[in-house]
């Protein structure tokens, strides 16, 4: 065997040991998304693991009251969430401050009618994320549809009898 021919084998083996620690690497990626899927939660448990991350309480008492305001496609590594034209101000009260002393604070009425539509995606973990890639864990349009389930009046005597309270948003 000539040096040019154990040079050969050496690099032929060397090769083997890569393409074994590809495969295995490959391999150990499989099973641990395997595991990920087969211990994934629910689609409520996500949804609810979601709601609470992305701490959005107007969303959130949207959501309690009406769960079919938000639609939830599964695929096999996440869920897409969205929830169109959800009506904030049913769930917000205006309030504006007096720095005082003593500080006071009243509820002021608003006849602004503002509705968002929300989008994200929840990854197995039950972690939301953005989906079109930006910052933050959600992506929101304001554009004024919206997609009520009734009237501001009954949705607030609903939130009274299931305990919902509305946010609180200090104005200056």
């Amino acid at each position: 065997m000539t040096d040019q021919d154990a040079h050969h084998g050496q690099r032929r083996a060397e090769w083997h040991i890569v393409l074994g620690a590809i495969v295995l690497i490959g391999v150990g990626w499989f099973g641990w998304k395997t595991v990920r899927v087969a211990t994934a939660p629910s689609t409520e448990e996500a949804m609810r693991l979601s709601l609470a991350e992305l701490d959005l309480p107007e969303l959130s008492a949207a959501y309690a009251l009406h769960p079919d305001s938000c639609t939830i496609s599964k695929t096999l590594w996440k869920w897409s969430v969205s929830c169109e034209g959800v009506p904030i101000y049913f769930y917000r009260d205006l309030r504006q401050c007096d720095p005082g002393p003593p500080r006071t604070c009243r509820t002021v009425p608003s006849d602004a009618r503002v509705c968002v539509s929300y989008f994200w995606d929840i990854g197995l973990n039950g972690r939301p994320s953005n989906p079109i890639g930006d910052h933050g864990n959600h992506a929101s349009i304001g554009d004024g549809s919206c997609n009520a389930k009734g009237t501001f009046a009954s949705e607030r005597e609903v939130m009274a009898r299931r305990g919902i309270a509305p946010n609180l948003v200090e104005v200056r």
